[in-house]
């Protein structure tokens, strides 16, 4: 019967830690879907479940988001026995990381375009037996001349560039929804932590 016991109170606490990282992970999605469809609204993709738009990519990319921050950092913490103000330095990493790691895609997601756009305007140059300007590839996220992806010739015609809006490209991506709910998570995690010492301490 003793045995019976503890098996019934380690059951409960079990599924009360489950039942917590499920409304946190509920709390996640809800946010994450309220923020980038209605407070972002004409400048997140739509993809309300009532919207023509919405796609499986975009409306599970929350809970991918979610899981891979939260349970990563579980992992993390139970693997290398770190702190979680080292938990913390690494959250911020991710968050930071992955604005980089977007960037870099973004890079190469358009290159292959650039490079065939740049020799259009070079040859076009060349047959009018004119000096080709200089060219420039940039991956704009502060002052950008474009909305999404443009490019565009210099009044004096020395410089054409192929821009590429940084923000307005992650915003309607899928990925924004991934980071995003990895911020929460990250919160997220740090409450969960918070609110299974004070379980500790009150027991």
């Amino acid at each position: 019967m003793l045995y019976l016991k503890f098996f019934v109170v380690a059951m409960g606490k079990s599924m009360l830690k489950h039942a917590i990282i499920a409304v946190l992970a509920l709390i996640t999605y809800l946010l994450v879907y309220v923020i980038s469809n209605y407070a972002m609204s004409g400048i997140a993709y739509d993809w309300r479940f009532e919207s023509a738009s919405i796609s499986a990519n975009y409306a599970l990319m929350p809970f991918f988001g979610f899981a891979f921050v939260f349970f990563g950092l579980s992992f993390w913490k139970k693997r290398f026995k770190e702190k979680n103000s080292a938990l913390a330095v690494l959250f911020i990493f991710f968050v930071l990381l992955s604005l980089v790691a977007f960037s870099i895609v973004l890079w190469l997601f358009y290159i292959g375009n650039v490079d065939a756009i740049f020799g259009q305007v070079r040859n076009q140059f060349n047959r009018a037996n004119q000096t080709p300007p200089s060219f420039v590839y940039s991956i704009c996220a502060f002052n950008c001349k474009v909305s999404n992806f443009r490019c565009f010739l210099s009044q004096d015609n020395s410089t054409f560039t192929c821009q590429v809006n940084f923000w307005n490209e992650l915003f309607r991506s899928s990925f924004f929804l991934f980071w995003l709910a990895g911020i929460f998570a990250g919160i997220s995690f740090f409450v969960y932590e918070f609110s299974e010492k004070l379980l500790k301490e009150k027991q």
